[in-house]
């Protein structure tokens, strides 16, 4: 059973690749466009406006993507799953209207607050735009949870296809063509929300045909309302600090971080699939006698691969950033193994909160990001005026970690599982000693500095395997694939 959980897991995950990593191919995709047509000024200011932007999602979408699937497998509300889709959305779009009609009114000192003595004429016109595009953009989110609930992979895929052309296109005109500068990222963005969110309603249209339940939207907005204070202190969490930035550096600084930012939300391209088919996967196993099993040999191999991923990235940043970027951006190469932490704490959640979801005890992640968020704001506070943007880096990843570990410990309280914790701190060290040691060798473009810091990645899990991380049932199975990958790829393609 534990074999055929993998199974599903890795081909769920493979079949949601497209849908999920939209977004983040994009942003790495862009960023070559946005470095070069923007400089790092206006890139900073873009930088300084995307807080914003996603403070208002995350407030719009009422955390609709976690309440959902848990209703939606609800053993109580079986032959009810179309009603209860209908009423999240209704309830979300509901909520998300009316928070985006208050934005535009009060956008001027919104902006002044985020912004301070750097605001720009041209600032409060453009959060009305991000506000305007909102509710688009949490419709088309909700819609795709809905359709990886349904395990609809082609709809999803679809749909991130009409994202990648949309987005192409709009950038291509305003960035490009029009020379619109920060201006022409901002309203491109608010023109590919508007068009997904109505392609969404086309491609998963039974989603809204049946009549939503009042006493189902209150459930679901009560849920929703209910995560609300752990959803402003994620956005606290994770750009809490950028709120200090501009009161500490200028946008040039600004536009260093938010590269350093983009490059590390790289290894989404991991963490994203994974979490789309480990939530409706793990949910969906809770009553198998494997299930433990599963979710303890989930998070090992997750913190190995990951970490694995997240260290060769952070290694050669240098590289990464002179393909995609210009030399001007250079500097951001010492901060992304810092901020590494930010997507991979995402993914290292999404398994060990699995017992709160199963007891509907979501709500206490609250007060546990609320107190990573406070340490957050703490530490910047701190930091950044000494530090620049090297203080912010510090902060985020300490305040993640400690999210991780605090998260970790509370679901084991509530529904303890055997996860392999000695393991998962083993990595992580071994993760962090070799992070060091390749910032303080430096990097070149040169074939002693590529080999030195190629032996620190291979040293992982050399290391890894002198520390017994792996057992040795593991260890063979590995070679057996290494001797015959064919397997496995018959393996992945089998049904069942």
């Amino acid at each position: 059973m534990l074999r055929a959980n993998f199974h599903k897991l890795i081909r769920t995950t493979l079949g949601y690749s497209l849908s999920t990593l939209v977004g983040p191919i994009f942003t790495l995709l862009l960023t070559p466009l946005y470095a070069r047509m923007l400089g790092v000024e206006n890139y900073g200011v873009v930088g300084t406006l995307s807080p914003l932007t996603t403070l208002l999602f995350v407030l719009a979408l009422l955390s609709m993507n976690a309440v959902l699937p848990v209703f939606y497998y609800d053993p109580q509300l079986q032959g009810q799953e179309s009603q209860v889709v209908s009423s999240g959305i209704s309830v979300t779009l509901l909520w998300a209207t009316l928070l985006t009609l208050g934005v535009m009114v009060a956008a001027e000192p919104i902006t002044r607050l985020a912004v301070g003595e750097q605001l720009r004429d041209d600032m409060p016109n453009l959060v009305r735009v991000i506000a305007f595009g909102t509710p688009f953009s949490v419709l088309y989110s909700v819609q795709t949870t809905v359709l990886r609930l349904r395990f609809a992979v082609w709809r999803a895929n679809l749909l991130a296809l009409l994202y990648m052309v949309c987005t192409a296109a709009s950038n291509l005109i305003l960035v490009v063509m029009l020379d619109w500068q920060a201006a022409g990222v901002i309203w491109a963005g608010m023109f590919t929300n508007v068009a997904m969110g109505l392609a969404s309603l086309l491609v998963a249209h039974s989603s809204i045909t049946t009549r939503p339940s009042l006493a189902l939207m209150r459930m679901l907005g009560r849920h929703g309302f209910a995560m609300a204070p752990a959803t402003l202190a994620v956005w606290v969490l994770a750009y809490g600090n950028r709120l200090l930035l501009p009161r500490n550096v200028g946008y040039e600084q600004i536009g260093i971080y938010d590269i350093a930012n983009r490059l590390a939300s790289a290894l989404a391209l991991l963490v994203e699939p994974f979490k789309s088919a480990w939530g409706p996967l793990a949910l969906s196993i809770q009553s198998q006698e494997s299930a433990p099993r599963t979710y303890s040999k989930g998070l090992t191999y997750f913190c190995v691969i990951s970490l694995g991923i997240a260290l060769a990235l952070s290694l050669f940043a240098h590289e990464a950033l002179l393909i995609i970027t210009t030399a001007a951006f250079i500097e951001s190469e010492r901060y992304v193994w810092l901020l590494a932490f930010t997507p991979l704490v995402g993914g290292f959640m999404t398994i060990t909160v699995i017992g709160l979801q199963i007891e509907k005890k979501l709500g206490q992640v609250a007060w546990l990001t609320a107190t990573s968020a406070i340490l957050n704001m703490v530490l910047s506070l701190v930091l950044i005026p000494w530090l620049g943007i090297l203080g912010a880096a510090l902060a985020s990843a300490l305040s993640y970690v400690a999210l991780a570990l605090l998260s970790a410990f509370w679901a084991q309280r509530v529904h303890p599982f055997p996860y392999e914790w000695r393991k998962i701190l083993l990595v992580f060290g071994v993760y962090v000693g070799l992070a060091v040691a390749g910032v303080a060798l430096g990097s070149q473009v040169d074939v002693v500095s590529i080999a030195l810091r190629l032996g620190l990645w291979l040293a992982f899990p050399l290391l890894l395997l002198l520390l017994r991380v792996f057992d040795l049932w593991e260890v063979q199975l590995f070679r057996r694939v290494l001797a015959q990958p064919s397997q496995l790829l018959r393996w992945l393609r089998r049904d069942g």
